[in-house]
């Protein structure tokens, strides 16, 4: 059920799934599980419910983008990722130094932790040489 539910989701109809290469279907589920992770975070961090709306349609619409194979959001999903992994860097810093106190930091920081790695390992799986061979298949076809 949940795998038809996600083929309908990824999959633009233009499109035969069947040559997507295995590593960006896999960097797909990353991304999502990453995105349930971090919307996770955020909800426990208190985010309120406009925000959470806009970034929750926002990031799905970018993950369901770069499933499709659309160059950009492949692209915007990296410029996100190297955003997070930043600010991911800088929060373990702060707490790190004791200069901040977080309410969850004992349930938010380990579920940062592996939304960080998944979004990690789905960039190397984006970027992989299968991955950016099927990105780049419009420039083949105008070429031929």
């Amino acid at each position: 059920m949940l795998n038809t539910l996600f083929k309908k989701f990824s999959t633009n109809p233009e499109n035969n799934d069947d040559d997507k290469p295995k590593q960006v279907a896999n960097a797909i589920i990353l991304l999502y599980v990453a995105f349930i992770l971090s919307m996770t975070t955020d909800w426990l961090d208190g985010i309120s419910v406009v925000p959470f709306i806009v970034v929750f349609l926002l990031i799905s619409f970018l993950i369901s983008s770069t499933g499709q194979g659309t160059k950009w959001a492949r692209i915007v999903m990296l410029i996100l990722i190297v955003f997070n992994v930043l600010s991911f860097v800088f929060n373990i810093a702060q707490l790190l130094s004791h200069s901040v106190k977080e309410r969850f930091t004992n349930l938010v920081m380990p579920l940062y932790t592996v939304e960080v790695i998944l979004e990690i390992i789905a960039l190397t799986f984006l970027f992989s040489k299968p991955a950016n061979a099927w990105f780049n298949r419009g420039n083949v076809e105008e070429e031929e």
